[in-house]
């Protein structure tokens, strides 16, 4: 991950060079900050727990189970459901 951000800042910097009216350091602030976050899957564990229980009395929705016991910052262990992506969904 390291190596990917010193990618993105190099691309900002010379996007920057390029179009001079703009300014591409915010984004490379937020990409640094959000992609650690992202990247751990212990977050994603919590979040799909949140939205279990948001969803828990909708029986159109199923969120799949998370394996805390083996789900760690680089790896989230969840149940398959087979069902409907909720893109084909009309």
């Amino acid at each position: 991950m390291p190596g990917d951000l010193r990618t993105v800042k190099l691309g900002i910097g010379l996007a920057g060079k390029v179009f001079k009216k703009f300014d591409y350091d915010w984004l490379y602030r937020e990409v640094s900050k959000n992609i650690p976050i992202e990247m751990d899957f212990r977050i994603e564990a919590s979040n799909a727990k949140r939205c279990a229980e948001i969803f828990k009395d909708d029986k159109r929705i199923c969120v799949p189970k998370v394996f805390d016991k083996f789900t760690k910052s680089r790896m989230l262990v969840m149940s398959f459901e087979k069902g409907i992506s909720v893109t084909k969904v009309k």
